[in-house]
């Protein structure tokens, strides 16, 4: 009698681990659903960086000194992308340096491809998008070393206003929770955003 309750007991906490773990998988797939792109997705346009989080505690690290950010992203002919980028960064005893540039790139449906040059360094971005609310835009970035070697991989949660209400946050955390990030959140500013050096010229 005891080995078959001992049995039994066992085969109802392997099947209760079987459905959490298939529940948590499907509350994993309705939170990640992948963007289609094409030349009218919702992607493009002028975002500002929200909240970020990375799989490496080092590349938070590198995050870190990020104190606001914008991008905006524009489709041409051929999927060709562009992304013009501006990143407002802490100097240690000095005053924030702006610093911002052009990235190329491609994309299809349900990627893209962007290599920066950034202070000479070149790393290559490939980025994946997901549904979210309107007036957001949600990423995942693999970055790859000139060698094709991936350095780590980043998730963004970016808006038009730069506004993020608790609901949002808490939901991006179980995004990123999905993807297995490190749980460490970076914050981006919404004030002191870089001016866009076009509008100067």
């Amino acid at each position: 009698m005891a080995a078959a309750w001992l049995v039994a007991v066992a085969t109802l906490l392997a099947l209760h681990a079987t459905l959490g773990s298939t529940q948590s998988q499907d509350h994993c797939k309705n939170l990640l659903k992948p963007l289609v792109l094409d030349n009218n997705s919702p992607i493009f346009g002028k975002w500002v960086l929200n909240v970020a989080v990375s799989d490496q505690p080092s590349l938070i690290n590198e995050l870190a000194i990020v104190k606001s950010s914008w991008i905006e992203l524009a489709a041409s002919a051929g999927r060709v992308l562009t992304v013009r980028w501006a990143d407002r960064l802490k100097q240690e005893n000095h005053e924030d340096q702006c610093m911002q540039g052009v990235a190329h790139g491609s994309f299809c449906e349900t990627s893209s491809h962007t290599t920066f040059n950034i202070n000479g360094q070149t790393t290559t971005h490939e980025g994946t998008y997901y549904e979210t609310c309107a007036d957001c835009m949600l990423t995942l970035s693999t970055i790859l070393l000139p060698d094709g070697q991936p350095k780590g991989r980043y998730m963004f949660f970016w808006t038009r206003t730069g506004q993020l209400d608790a609901p949002l946050l808490e939901r991006f955390k179980q995004q990123a929770g999905c993807l297995n990030m490190h749980p460490e959140y970076h914050i981006g500013g919404v004030s002191d955003l870089c001016p866009d050096e076009r509008a100067a010229a």
